[in-house]
């Protein structure tokens, strides 16, 4: 049995797209490997002995999706990496899955480089989700191919189809507490006011809650705060998306109903440049109002041909030609577990085990 490890970006997260981009990872990934026993891996927490054991136990690692990587991946990025710990994955075969870079920044720095090429195998292809993203890794000596969010891999022209072209009776809406700017947000909500007949919204973290509640609008109504809830309630609701949130546009789309993401940083704004997703500037209220009255067709570019590429490399009679360091099969083979020394007494009198 194959065993593998997922950098699961929706652990410790505070960001409901995460666990959007996660299931379609996920999906992947046992698509590809069906009988696999799958360890999980938190992104954004270093590395700790258990986990470094999951990873020398595993055959194949995919980190998944979001802004993880970044120019300067010692000091900043959601993927915590550090020099011995992306040796650690270049000992097994580590691969991108989607995954993007946080911002437009400068180039790489020349430690970003060397941990990048630590981490991964040269013989692999790596998944990322924009150019701008293959092109910054290829500044950083990785081969990789523009495959599109993982999100979208499902949005295929007979998908599309089936998602409406004229305007909801309603809208949904999300806003981004990370990058807040009051006056352009209320701007555009003040456009959807006009156009639908109800305003709901979607919280997709806690602080875009208390950002949304520092407007006191009393007349949109919330969506309940989880990716349960919020498939429900597309399912249930004539409605259209319109809002910051990148995968809460994602999921609108997947569910079949119309979305227009409203950008405000590069990674919906570098999508939409490879795919034709739907997305203008936040600040664009003209733009946002013509897409409401369009009556226009979704069509989503999938870059079909560079998704089958990298899948390939996982067929089975391709699995073996690419080397890599053979797993240890126990926690033993760690020196873990660790010894227990009973009875130990704390500073309040209770006697507890611990271990040594």
């Amino acid at each position: 049995m194959e065993t593998i490890a997922i950098v699961d970006t929706s652990i410790c997260g505070d960001n409901l797209g995460d666990e959007i981009i996660m299931d379609a990872v996920n999906g992947i990934v046992t698509g590809l490997f069906p009988d696999a026993y799958i360890y999980r891996v938190p992104s954004h927490e270093s590395l700790s002995d258990r986990t470094r054991a999951f990873l020398k136990r595993s055959t194949w690692c995919f980190v998944g999706g979001t802004n993880i990587l970044s120019s300067n991946m010692h000091r900043y990025g959601l993927w915590r990496l550090s020099k011995s710990d992306a040796e650690i994955y270049g000992q097994i075969r580590t691969t991108l899955l989607g995954a993007g870079w946080i911002d437009y920044t400068k180039p790489p720095s020349e430690r970003t480089k060397q941990f990048l090429k630590a981490a991964f195998r040269p013989e692999l292809l790596h998944s990322v989700r924009d150019t701008y993203t293959k092109n910054n890794l290829a500044d950083s000596g990785i081969r990789a191919l523009m495959t599109s969010c993982p999100t979208m891999w499902a949005l295929t022209p007979d998908h599309c189809a089936k998602i409406p072209r004229t305007r909801a009776r309603d809208a949904v809406i999300t806003l981004s507490a990370w990058r807040e700017a009051a006056a352009s947000d209320r701007a555009y909500v003040d456009v959807l006011k006009r156009h639908y007949k109800k305003l709901y919204f979607f919280c997709q973290s806690q602080e875009d809650y208390q950002y949304f509640s520092s407007f006191g609008w009393t007349d949109i109504k919330l969506v309940p705060p989880t990716i349960k809830g919020y498939n429900q309630f597309l399912d249930d609701n004539d409605v259209d998306f319109i809002g910051t949130r990148l995968h809460g546009g994602i999921r609108a789309l997947q569910r079949k109903r119309r979305a227009l993401i409203l950008s405000i940083d590069n990674r919906a704004t570098e999508i939409a440049k490879d795919t034709g997703l739907p997305v203008v500037s936040r600040d664009d209220t003209k733009g946002i109002e013509q897409w409401i009255e369009a009556g226009t067709a979704t069509e989503i570019n999938l870059p079909e041909q560079a998704i089958s590429a990298w899948k390939a490399q996982f067929r089975p009679e391709q699995r073996q030609s690419i080397p890599y360091a053979a797993p240890r099969h126990s926690f033993w083979d760690e020196g873990r577990p660790a010894k227990i020394r009973k009875n130990v007494r704390t500073a309040s009198g209770l006697l507890l085990d611990k271990l040594t």
